[in-house]
Protein backbone atom coordinates (compact mmCIF):
# COMPACT_ATOMS: atom_id res chain seq x y z
CA UNK A 1 0.00 0.00 0.00
CA UNK A 2 1.10 3.76 -1.04
CA UNK A 3 1.25 6.99 0.85
CA UNK A 4 -1.03 8.32 -1.33
CA UNK A 5 -3.40 5.41 -0.68
CA UNK A 6 -3.10 5.47 2.55
CA UNK A 7 -3.86 9.11 2.63
CA UNK A 8 -6.75 9.10 0.40
CA UNK A 9 -8.39 6.05 2.57
CA UNK A 10 -7.46 8.91 5.63
CA UNK A 11 -9.34 11.48 4.00
CA UNK A 12 -12.43 9.75 3.00
CA UNK A 13 -12.20 8.03 6.62
CA UNK A 14 -12.09 11.92 7.61
CA UNK A 15 -14.92 12.48 5.07
CA UNK A 16 -17.87 10.01 6.41
CA UNK A 17 -16.90 10.23 10.39
CA UNK A 18 -17.20 13.93 9.49
CA UNK A 19 -20.70 13.92 8.01
CA UNK A 20 -22.08 10.82 10.40
CA UNK A 21 -21.72 12.73 13.39
CA UNK A 22 -22.88 16.06 11.80
CA UNK A 23 -26.15 14.14 11.26
CA UNK A 24 -26.33 12.68 14.78
CA UNK A 25 -25.91 15.74 16.54
CA UNK A 26 -28.14 18.07 13.92
CA UNK A 27 -31.02 18.97 15.18
CA UNK A 28 -34.48 17.90 13.44
CA UNK A 29 -34.32 21.34 11.11
CA UNK A 30 -30.82 20.40 10.11
CA UNK A 31 -31.63 16.52 9.60
CA UNK A 32 -32.66 16.21 6.42
CA UNK A 33 -29.51 18.65 5.01
CA UNK A 34 -26.91 16.81 7.42
CA UNK A 35 -28.11 13.65 5.29
CA UNK A 36 -27.86 14.64 2.12
CA UNK A 37 -24.33 15.47 2.71
CA UNK A 38 -23.72 12.25 4.72
CA UNK A 39 -24.55 10.75 1.24
CA UNK A 40 -22.06 12.92 -0.46
CA UNK A 41 -19.19 11.73 2.06
CA UNK A 42 -20.31 8.08 1.21
CA UNK A 43 -20.36 8.85 -2.65
CA UNK A 44 -16.85 11.15 -1.74
CA UNK A 45 -15.34 7.70 -0.29
CA UNK A 46 -16.39 5.14 -2.43
CA UNK A 47 -14.29 7.32 -5.42
CA UNK A 48 -11.76 7.98 -3.63
CA UNK A 49 -11.27 4.30 -2.03
CA UNK A 50 -11.74 2.92 -5.15
CA UNK A 51 -9.50 5.05 -6.93
CA UNK A 52 -6.46 4.28 -3.82
CA UNK A 53 -7.72 0.36 -4.28
CA UNK A 54 -7.56 0.48 -7.95
CA UNK A 55 -3.79 2.14 -8.54
CA UNK A 56 -2.54 -0.08 -6.20
CA UNK A 57 -3.77 -3.65 -7.45
CA UNK A 58 -0.96 -6.40 -8.25
CA UNK A 59 -1.29 -7.79 -12.00
CA UNK A 60 -2.75 -11.09 -9.89
CA UNK A 61 -5.49 -9.09 -8.90
CA UNK A 62 -6.38 -7.84 -12.33
CA UNK A 63 -9.73 -9.37 -11.86
CA UNK A 64 -10.73 -6.81 -9.37
CA UNK A 65 -10.30 -3.60 -11.91
CA UNK A 66 -13.70 -3.56 -13.57
CA UNK A 67 -15.74 -3.49 -9.87
CA UNK A 68 -13.00 -0.75 -9.12
CA UNK A 69 -13.95 1.03 -11.88
CA UNK A 70 -17.46 0.73 -11.64
CA UNK A 71 -16.87 2.12 -7.71
CA UNK A 72 -14.77 5.02 -8.97
CA UNK A 73 -17.16 6.54 -11.69
CA UNK A 74 -20.41 5.50 -9.88
CA UNK A 75 -18.89 6.43 -6.78
CA UNK A 76 -18.51 9.91 -8.15
CA UNK A 77 -21.82 10.34 -9.48
CA UNK A 78 -23.65 9.00 -6.22
CA UNK A 79 -21.34 12.30 -4.71
CA UNK A 80 -22.70 14.75 -7.32
CA UNK A 81 -26.32 13.63 -6.95
CA UNK A 82 -26.35 13.68 -2.89
CA UNK A 83 -24.33 17.24 -3.18
CA UNK A 84 -26.95 18.57 -5.24
CA UNK A 85 -29.59 17.39 -2.99
CA UNK A 86 -27.68 18.80 0.12
CA UNK A 87 -27.00 22.41 -1.56
CA UNK A 88 -30.56 22.66 -3.59
CA UNK A 89 -32.98 20.19 -2.17
CA UNK A 90 -34.85 23.20 -0.45
CA UNK A 91 -35.26 24.78 -3.95
CA UNK A 92 -37.81 23.74 -7.07
CA UNK A 93 -34.92 24.17 -9.31
CA UNK A 94 -32.86 21.79 -7.14
CA UNK A 95 -35.78 19.16 -7.22
CA UNK A 96 -35.64 19.35 -10.58
CA UNK A 97 -32.10 19.24 -11.49
CA UNK A 98 -31.65 16.62 -9.25
CA UNK A 99 -34.38 14.24 -10.95
CA UNK A 100 -33.01 15.14 -14.18
CA UNK A 101 -29.24 14.54 -13.20
CA UNK A 102 -30.47 10.83 -11.69
CA UNK A 103 -32.30 10.30 -15.04
CA UNK A 104 -28.69 10.89 -16.90
CA UNK A 105 -26.87 8.28 -13.95
CA UNK A 106 -29.48 5.32 -14.61
CA UNK A 107 -29.39 6.08 -18.36
CA UNK A 108 -25.60 6.10 -18.54
CA UNK A 109 -25.42 3.41 -16.73
CA UNK A 110 -27.46 1.49 -18.18
CA UNK A 111 -25.89 2.05 -21.74
CA UNK A 112 -22.26 1.43 -20.50
CA UNK A 113 -23.54 -1.79 -19.01
CA UNK A 114 -24.71 -3.16 -22.60
CA UNK A 115 -21.60 -1.35 -24.25
CA UNK A 116 -18.62 -0.58 -22.04
CA UNK A 117 -16.64 0.73 -25.35
CA UNK A 118 -18.67 4.06 -25.19
CA UNK A 119 -16.70 5.01 -22.55
CA UNK A 120 -13.85 2.72 -21.42
CA UNK A 121 -11.59 0.94 -23.83
CA UNK A 122 -9.78 -0.91 -21.74
CA UNK A 123 -7.61 -1.30 -18.17
CA UNK A 124 -4.14 -2.01 -17.52
CA UNK A 125 -2.82 -3.46 -14.84
CA UNK A 126 1.01 -3.40 -14.34
CA UNK A 127 4.11 -2.89 -12.39
CA UNK A 128 4.53 0.73 -14.39
CA UNK A 129 1.32 1.73 -13.44
CA UNK A 130 -2.44 1.05 -13.51
CA UNK A 131 -4.64 2.70 -16.19
CA UNK A 132 -8.23 2.66 -17.55
CA UNK A 133 -7.95 4.12 -21.31
CA UNK A 134 -10.74 6.28 -21.61
CA UNK A 135 -12.49 6.78 -25.08
CA UNK A 136 -12.53 11.04 -25.77
CA UNK A 137 -16.48 9.94 -26.59
CA UNK A 138 -19.48 12.17 -26.33
CA UNK A 139 -20.22 9.71 -23.29
CA UNK A 140 -17.50 10.46 -21.93
CA UNK A 141 -17.49 14.48 -21.83
CA UNK A 142 -21.25 14.45 -20.95
CA UNK A 143 -20.17 12.35 -17.56
CA UNK A 144 -17.72 15.43 -17.21
CA UNK A 145 -20.43 18.10 -18.09
CA UNK A 146 -23.03 17.03 -15.29
CA UNK A 147 -19.95 17.24 -13.05
CA UNK A 148 -19.76 20.26 -14.48
CA UNK A 149 -23.18 21.63 -14.35
CA UNK A 150 -24.09 20.25 -11.05
CA UNK A 151 -21.59 21.90 -9.20
CA UNK A 152 -22.10 24.49 -10.18
CA UNK A 153 -25.80 24.75 -9.47
CA UNK A 154 -24.33 24.17 -5.84
CA UNK A 155 -22.50 26.83 -6.21
CA UNK A 156 -24.86 29.11 -7.45
CA UNK A 157 -27.44 27.93 -4.47
CA UNK A 158 -24.71 28.66 -1.77
CA UNK A 159 -24.11 31.93 -3.31
CA UNK A 160 -27.80 32.92 -3.59
CA UNK A 161 -28.15 31.64 0.17
CA UNK A 162 -25.12 33.78 1.31
CA UNK A 163 -26.54 36.56 -0.57
CA UNK A 164 -30.35 36.18 1.08
CA UNK A 165 -28.93 35.33 4.45
CA UNK A 166 -29.12 38.60 6.97
CA UNK A 167 -26.78 36.95 9.50
CA UNK A 168 -23.38 37.70 9.65
CA UNK A 169 -22.20 34.62 11.00
CA UNK A 170 -24.10 32.64 8.63
CA UNK A 171 -22.80 34.61 5.47
CA UNK A 172 -19.23 33.99 6.52
CA UNK A 173 -19.70 30.31 7.92
CA UNK A 174 -21.60 29.29 3.80
CA UNK A 175 -18.54 31.36 2.11
CA UNK A 176 -16.13 29.02 4.33
CA UNK A 177 -17.84 26.08 3.13
CA UNK A 178 -18.16 27.21 -0.41
CA UNK A 179 -14.20 28.51 -0.32
CA UNK A 180 -13.57 24.43 0.20
CA UNK A 181 -15.91 23.06 -1.85
CA UNK A 182 -14.77 25.38 -4.83
CA UNK A 183 -11.48 23.57 -3.83
CA UNK A 184 -12.24 20.26 -4.40
CA UNK A 185 -14.60 20.92 -7.56
CA UNK A 186 -11.33 22.45 -9.36
CA UNK A 187 -8.98 19.91 -8.12
CA UNK A 188 -11.25 16.99 -9.07
CA UNK A 189 -11.87 18.80 -12.95
CA UNK A 190 -8.65 19.24 -13.57
CA UNK A 191 -7.10 15.85 -12.23
CA UNK A 192 -9.94 13.72 -12.71
CA UNK A 193 -12.27 14.74 -15.41
CA UNK A 194 -9.54 16.50 -17.82
CA UNK A 195 -5.99 14.37 -16.58
CA UNK A 196 -7.31 11.34 -17.11
CA UNK A 197 -7.54 11.00 -20.90
CA UNK A 198 -3.81 11.62 -21.35
CA UNK A 199 -2.71 10.21 -17.49
CA UNK A 200 -4.71 8.18 -15.43
CA UNK A 201 -1.57 8.02 -12.65
CA UNK A 202 -2.93 11.69 -11.21
CA UNK A 203 -6.22 10.90 -10.65
CA UNK A 204 -5.84 10.29 -6.90
CA UNK A 205 -5.57 14.20 -5.88
CA UNK A 206 -9.21 14.91 -6.44
CA UNK A 207 -10.09 12.59 -3.71
CA UNK A 208 -7.40 14.20 -1.72
CA UNK A 209 -8.33 17.60 -2.38
CA UNK A 210 -12.06 15.92 -1.00
CA UNK A 211 -10.39 16.99 2.43
CA UNK A 212 -10.58 20.65 2.14
CA UNK A 213 -14.50 20.39 1.75
CA UNK A 214 -15.07 17.89 5.07
CA UNK A 215 -12.44 20.16 6.90
CA UNK A 216 -14.17 23.75 5.35
CA UNK A 217 -17.53 22.38 6.40
CA UNK A 218 -16.29 21.27 9.91
CA UNK A 219 -15.22 24.99 9.82
CA UNK A 220 -18.09 26.29 9.50
CA UNK A 221 -19.96 24.24 11.62
CA UNK A 222 -17.46 25.16 14.71
CA UNK A 223 -16.67 28.67 14.18
CA UNK A 224 -20.13 29.70 12.49
CA UNK A 225 -22.95 27.15 13.51
CA UNK A 226 -24.16 26.69 10.20
CA UNK A 227 -26.16 24.32 11.28
CA UNK A 228 -27.36 23.15 14.87
CA UNK A 229 -25.39 20.76 16.25
CA UNK A 230 -25.42 19.45 19.98
CA UNK A 231 -22.02 20.82 22.00
CA UNK A 232 -21.29 17.22 22.89
CA UNK A 233 -21.31 15.79 19.41
CA UNK A 234 -19.51 18.98 18.16
CA UNK A 235 -16.60 18.16 20.62
CA UNK A 236 -16.46 14.39 19.38
CA UNK A 237 -16.74 15.91 15.84
CA UNK A 238 -13.59 18.68 16.60
CA UNK A 239 -11.45 15.23 18.53
CA UNK A 240 -12.07 12.91 14.88
CA UNK A 241 -11.22 15.66 12.82
CA UNK A 242 -8.09 16.79 14.80
CA UNK A 243 -7.08 13.14 14.95
CA UNK A 244 -6.94 12.72 11.15
CA UNK A 245 -5.88 15.74 10.47
CA UNK A 246 -3.05 15.14 12.58
CA UNK A 247 -2.19 11.31 10.69
CA UNK A 248 -2.39 13.09 7.31
CA UNK A 249 0.17 15.73 7.97
CA UNK A 250 2.39 13.24 10.08
CA UNK A 251 2.54 10.62 7.37
CA UNK A 252 3.10 13.64 4.66
CA UNK A 253 6.24 14.59 7.14
CA UNK A 254 7.27 11.29 7.54
CA UNK A 255 7.23 10.74 3.92
CA UNK A 256 9.82 13.95 3.18
CA UNK A 257 11.75 12.74 5.29
CA UNK A 258 12.00 9.20 4.79
CA UNK A 259 12.90 10.08 0.63
CA UNK A 260 15.35 13.06 1.44
CA UNK A 261 17.25 10.38 4.24
CA UNK A 262 17.00 7.23 2.14
CA UNK A 263 16.48 8.54 -1.53
CA UNK A 264 13.76 5.79 -1.84
CA UNK A 265 11.06 6.92 -3.67
CA UNK A 266 7.89 4.85 -2.06
CA UNK A 267 8.35 3.46 1.65
CA UNK A 268 7.73 -0.40 1.83
CA UNK A 269 4.00 -0.78 2.57
CA UNK A 270 5.32 -2.43 5.86
CA UNK A 271 7.11 0.47 6.60
CA UNK A 272 4.02 2.90 5.78
CA UNK A 273 1.23 1.00 7.76
CA UNK A 274 3.85 0.54 10.93
CA UNK A 275 4.06 4.17 10.61
CA UNK A 276 0.29 4.61 10.19
CA UNK A 277 -0.74 2.44 13.53
CA UNK A 278 2.16 4.35 15.84
CA UNK A 279 0.60 7.54 15.11
CA UNK A 280 -2.54 6.10 15.79
CA UNK A 281 -1.24 4.75 19.08
CA UNK A 282 0.44 8.28 19.47
CA UNK A 283 -3.28 10.09 18.97
CA UNK A 284 -4.59 7.69 21.49
CA UNK A 285 -2.26 8.45 23.99
CA UNK A 286 -2.57 12.30 23.57
CA UNK A 287 -5.25 13.17 26.11
CA UNK A 288 -3.11 10.92 28.94
CA UNK A 289 -0.02 12.66 28.22
CA UNK A 290 -1.95 16.25 28.26
CA UNK A 291 -3.85 15.41 31.27
CA UNK A 292 -0.33 14.61 33.15
CA UNK A 293 1.66 17.70 31.58
CA UNK A 294 -0.81 19.75 32.79
CA UNK A 295 -1.07 18.53 36.17
CA UNK A 296 3.02 18.25 36.51
CA UNK A 297 3.12 22.03 35.29
CA UNK A 298 0.55 22.97 38.09
CA UNK A 299 2.27 21.30 40.82
CA UNK A 300 5.42 22.56 39.47
CA UNK A 301 4.49 26.09 39.49
CA UNK A 302 4.60 27.05 42.77
CA UNK A 303 4.83 30.76 42.23
CA UNK A 304 1.08 30.85 40.51
CA UNK A 305 -2.34 28.70 40.12
CA UNK A 306 -3.11 27.23 37.05
CA UNK A 307 -6.75 28.02 37.62
CA UNK A 308 -7.83 26.60 33.88
CA UNK A 309 -6.37 23.02 35.41
CA UNK A 310 -7.92 23.19 39.23
CA UNK A 311 -11.54 24.31 37.78
CA UNK A 312 -11.32 21.78 35.10
CA UNK A 313 -10.46 19.04 37.99
CA UNK A 314 -13.17 20.52 39.91
CA UNK A 315 -15.44 19.96 37.26
CA UNK A 316 -15.04 16.77 36.69
CA UNK A 317 -14.77 15.14 40.34
CA UNK A 318 -18.28 16.92 40.80
CA UNK A 319 -19.97 14.23 38.62
CA UNK A 320 -18.82 11.43 41.36
CA UNK A 321 -18.80 10.93 45.30
CA UNK A 322 -15.68 12.73 46.37
CA UNK A 323 -12.73 11.57 49.00
CA UNK A 324 -12.74 14.27 50.96
CA UNK A 325 -8.94 13.42 51.73
CA UNK A 326 -7.75 12.95 48.19
CA UNK A 327 -9.32 16.38 47.32
CA UNK A 328 -7.87 18.19 50.28
CA UNK A 329 -4.53 16.37 49.18
CA UNK A 330 -5.29 17.45 45.63
CA UNK A 331 -5.99 21.30 46.42
CA UNK A 332 -2.93 21.67 48.69
CA UNK A 333 -0.76 20.07 45.91
CA UNK A 334 -1.88 22.37 43.11
CA UNK A 335 -2.64 25.51 45.17
CA UNK A 336 0.48 25.45 46.73
CA UNK A 337 -0.07 25.57 50.63
CA UNK A 338 1.66 23.69 52.74
CA UNK A 339 -1.57 21.96 54.18
CA UNK A 340 -5.42 22.15 53.51
CA UNK A 341 -8.47 20.21 55.32
CA UNK A 342 -12.16 20.37 55.53
CA UNK A 343 -13.59 20.68 58.73
CA UNK A 344 -17.41 18.68 57.91
CA UNK A 345 -19.73 17.25 61.15
CA UNK A 346 -17.14 17.77 63.59
CA UNK A 347 -14.44 16.07 61.60
CA UNK A 348 -11.41 16.88 59.96
CA UNK A 349 -10.33 15.48 56.48
CA UNK A 350 -6.85 16.84 55.65
CA UNK A 351 -4.29 16.44 53.17
CA UNK A 352 -1.71 15.54 55.94
CA UNK A 353 -2.00 14.24 59.25
CA UNK A 354 -1.93 17.05 61.70
CA UNK A 355 -2.00 17.00 65.44
CA UNK A 356 -5.23 19.00 66.54
CA UNK A 357 -7.00 18.08 69.48
CA UNK A 358 -11.11 18.19 69.52
CA UNK A 359 -10.84 21.14 71.69
CA UNK A 360 -8.77 22.99 69.26
CA UNK A 361 -10.88 21.74 66.12
CA UNK A 362 -14.46 23.06 68.38
CA UNK A 363 -12.65 26.29 68.54
CA UNK A 364 -12.08 26.74 65.18
CA UNK A 365 -15.79 25.39 64.05
CA UNK A 366 -17.34 28.06 66.66
CA UNK A 367 -15.55 30.58 64.82
CA UNK A 368 -18.08 33.73 64.10
CA UNK A 369 -20.01 33.59 60.45
CA UNK A 370 -18.68 36.22 58.25
CA UNK A 371 -21.09 38.74 57.14
CA UNK A 372 -18.99 39.42 53.63
CA UNK A 373 -16.98 36.99 51.68
CA UNK A 374 -15.54 33.55 52.70
CA UNK A 375 -12.82 34.45 55.69
CA UNK A 376 -13.61 33.93 58.67
CA UNK A 377 -12.03 36.40 61.37
CA UNK A 378 -10.27 34.74 63.80
CA UNK A 379 -10.07 35.53 67.67
CA UNK A 380 -6.98 35.83 69.85
CA UNK A 381 -7.64 32.04 71.06
CA UNK A 382 -8.06 31.11 67.93
CA UNK A 383 -5.17 32.38 66.58
CA UNK A 384 -2.91 31.09 69.12
CA UNK A 385 -3.72 27.45 68.00
CA UNK A 386 -3.11 28.76 64.32
CA UNK A 387 0.09 29.38 65.23
CA UNK A 388 0.46 26.52 67.04
CA UNK A 389 -0.46 24.23 64.16
CA UNK A 390 1.18 26.35 61.56
CA UNK A 391 -2.44 27.28 59.72
CA UNK A 392 -3.11 30.73 58.32
CA UNK A 393 -6.79 30.78 57.50
CA UNK A 394 -10.49 29.20 57.70
CA UNK A 395 -13.04 29.88 55.37
CA UNK A 396 -16.98 28.68 55.22
CA UNK A 397 -17.91 26.54 53.00
CA UNK A 398 -21.54 27.67 52.00
CA UNK A 399 -24.15 25.39 49.75
CA UNK A 400 -26.62 26.42 46.97
CA UNK A 401 -29.20 28.14 49.63
CA UNK A 402 -26.38 29.97 51.06
CA UNK A 403 -26.16 27.66 54.39
CA UNK A 404 -22.72 27.00 56.12
CA UNK A 405 -21.80 23.35 56.27
CA UNK A 406 -18.66 23.35 57.41
CA UNK A 407 -14.40 25.36 56.57
CA UNK A 408 -11.91 24.98 54.87
CA UNK A 409 -8.47 25.70 56.74
CA UNK A 410 -5.31 26.61 54.84
CA UNK A 411 -1.44 26.28 55.94
CA UNK A 412 1.14 28.68 54.85
CA UNK A 413 1.48 29.16 51.03
CA UNK A 414 4.50 27.48 49.82
CA UNK A 415 7.36 30.01 48.54
CA UNK A 416 5.74 32.90 50.65
CA UNK A 417 5.83 34.08 54.10
CA UNK A 418 2.45 35.72 54.00
CA UNK A 419 -0.60 35.84 51.58
CA UNK A 420 -0.86 37.99 49.14
CA UNK A 421 -4.75 39.26 47.70
CA UNK A 422 -3.92 37.92 44.49
CA UNK A 423 -3.91 34.51 46.43
CA UNK A 424 -6.77 35.21 48.88
CA UNK A 425 -8.90 36.39 45.45
CA UNK A 426 -8.16 32.88 43.71
CA UNK A 427 -8.47 30.55 47.24
CA UNK A 428 -11.93 32.36 47.30
CA UNK A 429 -12.54 31.34 43.88
CA UNK A 430 -11.70 28.13 44.47
CA UNK A 431 -13.37 27.78 47.92
CA UNK A 432 -16.96 28.73 46.62
CA UNK A 433 -16.54 25.70 43.82
CA UNK A 434 -15.23 23.49 46.10
CA UNK A 435 -18.53 24.16 48.35
CA UNK A 436 -20.68 23.35 45.14
CA UNK A 437 -18.78 20.10 44.60
CA UNK A 438 -18.68 18.57 48.20
CA UNK A 439 -22.24 20.41 48.15
CA UNK A 440 -24.06 17.75 50.94
CA UNK A 441 -23.04 15.46 53.46
CA UNK A 442 -23.83 12.49 50.80
CA UNK A 443 -20.92 13.30 48.63
CA UNK A 444 -18.65 12.78 52.21
CA UNK A 445 -16.58 9.56 51.74
CA UNK A 446 -13.80 9.18 55.09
Amino acid sequence: MSLISLLVIAVSTLSVLCSTLALVGASKSDKKRMAWFLATMVGGAIWGVSIAAFLGLEPSQEHLAPYLVVGIYMGGALMMLSLLGYGCWDKVFGKIALAVSLIYVVALTTMLVQDPTLMFNGITISPQGNSVALVNSWAYWSYGLFFVIDTNLVWLSLLQRIRNTRLKRAKRGDFVFLVGLAATGIFALVFDVILPLFRYDLIWVGPLALSSTAISFYYALLKFRTASIDSRWLRVLSSVVLAICGVIIYMLIFYLIFTALFKIPNPSASVLVLNFLMVIILLLLMPVINELRASINSMISVGQVDMAYVIKKLNRLASRNIDLRELAGFLADHLHFDYIGFIINGRLYGSKSLSITSTELSQITHLKQTTHGVWQEPSKTVQKTFDALGLKAAAELRNAKGKTFGQLIVGKPLGKTSFERRDLIQLEMIINLVAAVIDSEKHIRA
